[in-house]
């Protein structure tokens, strides 16, 4: 199982790596004013502020019918573990479940950094080995 999971994340790692500079927008995300899809497609490493909670996630910068998929790894954080797609919105970006209700919402806090609209997480970009 363990070997699967590591395909499946090196296949989506490269179809993010792969995609075109301006990938087509997802049905699920609004249209203009958002985020640019690079700025947010990659892989992640999510951490709670306060406690152990950590999880790696891969955002596909890819929409694959109709939304950008996630996959969480090595993921101590229920919301994150439940996602299904992404969205960038205008100053950030959503993770949301399988019938798009929101889970978590992220805003831009730097270079490569975000934090969860409830302040209880954050994220940062991990290095491509």
């Amino acid at each position: 199982m363990s070997r699967d999971r590591s395909r499946v994340r090196a296949a989506l790692a490269g179809a993010i790596l792969m995609a075109g500079c301006v990938p087509p927008p997802a049905t699920s995300e609004p249209q203009a004013g958002v985020l640019a899809v690079d700025q947010v497609a990659g892989l992640w490493s999510l951490r709670a502020v306060d406690g152990p909670a950590r999880c790696d996630l891969a955002l596909a910068s890819l929409v694959i019918d109709g939304v950008r998929p996630v996959l969480a790894e090595r993921c101590g954080v229920p919301a994150a573990v439940s996602a299904r797609s992404w969205r960038a919105m205008a100053d950030g970006f959503e993770l949301l479940a399988t019938d798009g209700a929101v889970l978590l919402a992220f805003r831009r806090t730097g270079e490569d950094a975000f934090r969860t609209a409830d302040g209880r997480y954050v994220l940062s970009r991990l290095p491509l080995s």
